[in-house]
């Protein structure tokens, strides 16, 4: 440890207290108002206060700092372009400084801190550029002219689902695909090849009841994908919820070709998902601009159309104003 007392190394932990802090406040702030984690945010301010209380000699601190001369006192702040890179600016200017209150002042804290912070980091940042899904349409479909029309026609989702073609294709169609719907700025979600999803970077993965434990898939996505999850019940839907799943797909909401295997369930689960389910849940199951009219009803914020996709700007006009 070096000796502080009474020298000109006040500035530098004072200027790095500061640093510390002022950046964790910034990435506080994103946690409380804008991604809205309250256990993120609340971790943060912790962190940040015994940041803030790590120097007691505040004194001292005071009495050595001299703003006219900084040098960088008055440089220009940068703007930064987004998000992404507020957040990644603000992660370096924490780590940097707890670096250098560790070498400056010998003390453990800082280094348990440091390594905390790594940790947000990936969580928080990668998270922050995870997709959201917008209320309208979520388009599924194993041909990929279909699902380009989708990105003309702006639908909320694709999701690339084929259950015929060899696994090599449907990566082929995959690569394509992600392609145009990030020029879109669209999700594509991949369904049941969660290697595809991967391989292919799409922005999500759909998962039925039979597929891995939705811990597991996150483990190997990572927090900044969708993962889905196809739910029959009320319960299997708030089980999904609690385990982590972004959205849920409700149905067979109707009889459907798609899903012959299963018995249509009705509007039951539909009309009690508004007061359970917390997360974006999709109307999915012999939906068209006739059976629209009923489904309406329930206000879900997205309906999945499989064959009746050319009804699309039609649904899109009477209920899903832009």
């Amino acid at each position: 440890m070096m000796n502080t007392k009474n020298n000109k190394y006040y500035q530098v932990i004072d200027a790095n207290i500061n640093r510390v802090t002022e950046g964790l406040r910034v990435i506080e702030d994103y946690a409380r108002f804008i991604s809205k984690q309250k256990a993120l945010t609340d971790r943060l301010a912790e962190l940040r206060k015994k940041i803030s209380q790590s120097e007691l000699d505040l004194i001292n601190h005071l009495l050595i700092r001299d703003v006219a001369q900084d040098m960088r006192a008055t440089d220009i702040p940068q703007k930064r372009k987004d998000v992404f890179s507020l957040l990644k600016a603000n992660f370096k200017r924490v780590e940097e400084g707890l670096r250098v209150l560790e070498e400056y002042t010998g003390k453990s804290i800082y280094n348990r801190i440091r390594y905390e912070i790594y940790v947000l980091e990936k969580e928080i940042i990668l998270t922050s550029i995870k997709p959201s899904l917008a209320y309208g349409i979520y388009l599924i479909s194993d041909d990929e002219s279909i699902l380009e029309q989708g990105l003309v026609w702006k639908v909320s989702a694709i999701q690339l689902r084929d259950k015929v073609s060899n696994k090599q294709a449907i990566l082929k169609k995959a690569l394509r695909l992600q392609k145009k719907a990030k020029q879109a700025n669209i999700p594509l979600i991949i369904n049941d090849y969660l290697d595809v999803a991967l391989l292919s970077h799409a922005d999500g993965f759909h998962s039925g009841q039979d597929d891995l434990d939705i811990s597991l898939i996150r483990k190997l996505l990572g927090p900044h994908k969708l993962i889905g999850r196809s739910t029959q019940t009320l319960e299997q839907g708030i089980r999904a919820q609690n385990d982590g799943a972004d959205y849920i797909g409700i149905g067979p909401i109707l009889p459907t070709p798609s899903k012959s295997e299963q018995q249509a369930i009705g509007f039951d689960y539909l009309r009690e998902a508004k007061k359970y389910i917390a997360i974006p849940y999709v109307a999915i199951g012999g939906i068209n601009f006739v059976s629209m009219k009923k489904i309406a009803q329930y206000k879900p914020p997205l309906v999945a159309l499989i064959r009746s996709y050319k009804e699309i700007p039609k649904i899109q006009r009477r209920y899903f104003v832009k």
